[in-house]
């Protein structure tokens, strides 16, 4: 089996072994394994804000199409990590409980979501998550709960630098009434559909928001011109410049379009973007050392001024 069939993007090679874990301690026992025969792997979700390498990976791979309950405590939900976004927005629902309509159609997996502290809509995963429970690289069991600083910021947590992985989370919720918690799940599905996000595969946002800049990185690539780099087989959303389409390209393809587009708005506004896009495999070499590049912000304050502005307007509401 190709990675390929099993993203969200539709790109990766082959691996060496595919685990499929059922239960936390089955991901325990498997992580505790690899641990101690020192065999590299990585962790895939949905794919969903990921871009796994076309080559093959000599490592291995655990998914959790197979760990999927949802389960309603009280006011609130005990959540396997490879549970779909929407299917636990609407669990919630069915259980009049609020505080997630944002998640309905978020592509993706809720242990990504918890992993990368997933905001959108003003809602974000940090303020609903009260337990997150992981497993160590070693294969120990861990529960976390908030007094942790597990979450350290936007798409920010401690699980991105200690190599722990997310395997559930129980989210604090409010009784909340249906129609109204169905009316905003709606809204942001055709919010969604209105904005061209499931036109192709996407990743979601490639790059990062910088809030010491002010302005979204989707802005300053519209505004950077940034759509004429398109290609036949990837190209940038119309709607929304920080959204690259897979229309049948290769990994290569995709990280060679987003090294073009970073350029270009340092060029024009001298803001350097961060990706938000994970890559997973193993990067040729000439790949590895343009991504892993970072130059400082040599901001160009009289273009981003009026920048500024047009954002703050479209960001009051009645404007």
């Amino acid at each position: 089996m190709k990675l390929r069939d099993l993203t969200y993007y539709r790109t990766g090679g082959r691996c060496r072994a595919l685990y499929e874990p059922k239960t936390i301690e089955d991901l325990s026992r498997i992580v505790q394994a690899l641990h101690v025969t020192q065999q590299k792997y990585f962790v895939l979700g949905g794919g969903t804000n990921s871009l796994v390498l076309d080559e093959d990976w000599t490592g291995a791979v655990i998914v959790f199409r197979r760990m999927k309950h949802i389960e309603v405590r009280g006011t609130s939900l005990y959540v396997e990590a490879g549970a779909d976004n929407t299917d636990v927005a609407k669990a919630a629902l069915d259980a009049k409980l609020d505080g997630i309509a944002w998640m309905n159609r978020l592509p993706g997996q809720i242990g990504g979501t918890v992993r990368m502290n997933a905001r959108c809509y003003g809602g974000e995963i940090s303020q609903v998550a009260k337990e997150v429970h992981a497993v160590l690289p070693d294969g120990t069991i861990r529960v976390y709960t908030a007094a942790d600083g597990i979450f350290r910021g936007y798409k920010d947590t401690i699980f991105m630098d200690n190599g722990a992985i997310v395997a559930a989370a129980l989210l604090q919720l409010v009784e909340g009434v249906r129609g109204s918690i169905e009316s905003r799940m709606n809204f942001y599905e055709q919010d969604r559909v209105k904005k061209g996000q499931f036109h192709y595969p996407t990743c979601g946002c490639v790059f990062k928001n910088d809030y010491t800049v002010g302005i979204p990185s989707g802005m300053l690539l519209d505004k950077a011109g940034a759509h004429k780099l398109s290609r036949p087989e990837v190209a940038l959303n119309p709607q929304h410049a920080n959204f690259v389409y897979n229309k049948g390209a290769g990994s290569r393809d995709i990280l060679e379009l987003t090294l073009a587009m970073r350029e270009l708005v340092y060029k024009e506004f001298g803001v350097w973007m961060e990706y938000e896009m994970e890559i997973l495999g193993e990067l040729p070499a000439d790949l590895a050392k343009k991504i892993s590049e970072k130059k400082p912000h040599r901001l160009l304050e009289d273009k981003l001024q009026p920048l500024r502005a047009l954002f703050q307007k479209k960001s009051t509401p009645g404007s």
